[in-house]
């Protein structure tokens, strides 16, 4: 065993080694600028210090908060989450949708450019990985196949996928269902789409007892996620939180 141990770990550092190697050898290219990248990540020092973390947020739905003054702590929790508390414990979104995370997440999204995809995940996962306690099973965002048939793709699924497999978390892309037809959802007031969701999701099998996240590309308002975590947790879910790549600012 001892001898075994020894060999795995030299030829994880091997592997590492010629990984790190390759990065000059043969290297990307950023996926912004489409500069030559030397890094594991094609995305260039420069352009990576171009993104707008989401910071400071609200620990809850991860609400962009502006500090004013002294500097806000990320410990807090904005005037909505505490007049009315969502259904999902928190949202992890390391990033704010502006320039230029918004045009990486529409060319993922809009245009199967799954090298902005696998960027923005591997972002999305520094984040993860600092978390004490992950989930038991990865759930997505569903579409209706008619929208899904027209994109292509579910870019939340694809990204559910990506994370679990990283992670080595179940993904169950079937569990949830979108069985209500709506039109697109961006740029309508908050109202509509709540009025749009309302028995727009189906569950299609037991959860109960079950730690969850539920994967989303960008939250908005908010409607989405939580109307399928009020659904997650009537259901018999323990606990649901909320994994996007960006988070937008409250719509007025």
């Amino acid at each position: 065993m001892i001898g075994h141990s020894r060999t795995t770990t030299l030829f994880q550092r091997c592997s590492a080694a010629l990984q790190r190697g390759s990065y000059y050898l043969f290297p990307g290219r950023c996926v912004l600028c489409s500069a030559l990248s030397k890094r594991p990540l094609d995305l260039c020092e420069g352009c990576e210090a171009e993104l707008h973390l989401n910071q400071p947020a609200c620990q809850c739905c991860a609400l962009p908060m502006n500090s004013t003054g002294s500097t806000l702590i990320n410990s807090v929790t904005c005037g909505k989450c505490i007049a009315n508390p969502p259904a999902f414990t928190h949202c992890i979104a390391p990033l704010r949708y502006e320039f230029p995370i918004n045009k990486l997440i529409n060319g993922f999204k809009h245009h199967a450019q799954f090298s902005r995809g696998t960027v923005l995940a591997e972002l999305l996962l520094c984040e993860l990985t600092s978390q004490e306690i992950l989930p038991e099973l990865i759930l997505s965002v569903p579409l209706h196949w008619r929208r899904q048939f027209t994109r292509g793709f579910n870019q939340a699924q694809w990204l559910s996928h990506y994370l679990g497999q990283r992670l080595a978390i179940p993904v169950d892309t079937r569990l949830l269902s979108r069985q209500k037809y709506t039109p697109a959802q961006q740029g309508l007031p908050r109202k509509q789409r709540l009025k749009n969701l309302k028995g727009a999701f189906r569950l299609n099998n037991d959860i109960k007892g079950k730690h969850i996240a539920l994967v989303d590309d960008v939250v908005t308002t908010g409607s989405t996620t939580a109307e399928l975590s009020q659904l997650l947790r009537k259901a018999g879910a323990k606990e649901v939180e909320i994994w996007c790549l960006a988070r937008t600012p409250l719509e007025k």
